[in-house]
């Protein structure tokens, strides 16, 4: 695909110097819809991290309140105006104060999904298993977070 790219370059080049008075009006016109076409692109990819930030992810050690083998609670708001068809996102366990993830990921990638839709102003909340932690690590002392989210929305 770039080789395309390179070759109607050339040929771009050649009929513009070859023919410039035709070319550079037909020239500014495909920079126009380039430009156009770019700032089209940048609105959408600003407005769905917009939306992409209004979901909020906690995940707490609590397993007073999830069946057992199951402890950490995860709970989901979409606080955005659009409902988002799937979420996903990465866990991190961290200890009070560092930020080094003590997940090992050698044996998870710790990718989790929501795979039905979450209306706005929803909430879910569902239970997971810990991920295998580093050696010499408790998983009642850490802390836990939603990395790396992602979501598609409905229009």
């Amino acid at each position: 695909m770039p080789l395309l790219g390179i070759i109607l370059s050339i040929i771009w080049l050649v009929l513009l110097v070859r023919f410039p008075r035709a070319m550079l009006p037909a020239s500014a016109i495909l920079v126009a819809i380039a430009l156009l076409l770019g700032a089209a692109v940048g609105i959408w990819q600003w407005q769905h991290e917009r939306q992409v930030s209004r979901l909020e992810i906690s995940v707490e050690y609590r397993p007073e309140a999830c069946e057992f083998g199951r402890p950490l609670q995860v709970t989901i708001h979409n606080t955005g105006s659009r409902t988002a068809s799937w979420i996903s996102w990465q866990l991190q366990a961290v200890q009070p104060g560092y930020n080094t993830n003590l997940l090992d990921l050698g044996v998870t990638r710790s990718t989790y999904r929501l795979d039905r839709p979450l209306h706005a102003d929803e909430r879910q909340q569902e239970c997971h298993a810990v991920p295998p932690l580093r050696s010499g690590f408790h998983p009642a002392d850490l802390q836990y977070q939603a990395d790396h989210i992602r979501a598609e929305f409905q229009h």
